[in-house]
């Protein structure tokens, strides 16, 4: 017979793994949409339904290290495994600088934007709750706009420029120089 104790402790792990589900279930199967981010020029494409993080998720998603496929002043990386992972991290390399990158889905939408803080030296952002929030300051930013919403003042004041992107082949294109747009913008305060 369970002692009163270990009665509890049952209900109260069936109420955690309850929750736990309830909020793997608002991350379901989104809707298919294309293009960039509002704050970039837009360039629309049909993107395979995925699952992915929802604004409403309390999940945070630590970004996942990837290298890209670079063939000539193209980008690329999988837009499924973004979807599967949440948010990766890549760099890409030009004559001047390494520069990093963050890929994430929201809400069945694309984003990909500089992966960096300028005063405090992150390259890496958590996702969660429709935010993104550095890894080395905690400052936070709209994952949506990229715009610092709280946290370190100088931190805050470096949003996270987009880069416009196609989907080819179930892949996020994007062109080194637009990469190289968002990141000069970035560290530019554009």
């Amino acid at each position: 017979m369970k002692t009163p104790v270990a009665k509890l402790v049952g209900i109260a792990i069936s109420l955690m793994a309850i929750m736990a589900i309830l909020a793997g279930c608002s991350q379901g199967v989104t809707g298919a949409s294309g293009g960039t981010p509002s704050d970039s020029p837009s360039k629309t494409a049909s993107i395979p339904a995925t699952t992915g993080p929802s604004s409403k998720s309390t999940v945070a998603y630590r970004p996942k290290k990837v290298t890209p496929q670079v063939s000539g002043t193209t980008v690329s990386i999988s837009a499924e495994e973004v979807g599967r992972n949440g948010i990766e991290n890549f760099s890409v390399s030009s004559p001047t600088a390494n520069m990093p990158f963050m890929a994430y889905q929201l809400d069945g939408q694309y984003y990909v934007r500089a992966a960096v803080c300028v005063p405090c030296g992150s390259k890496s952002f958590t996702l969660k709750s429709g935010t993104l929030i550095c890894d080395s300051c905690k400052t936070v930013f709209s994952a949506t706009t990229g715009v610092g919403t709280i946290g370190v003042s100088a931190c805050m004041t470096y949003a996270k420029k987009a880069a416009a992107y196609t989907i080819d082949g179930g892949n996020i294109v994007m062109n080194i120089s637009d990469l190289t747009k968002a990141y000069q913008d970035t560290l530019n305060r554009v």
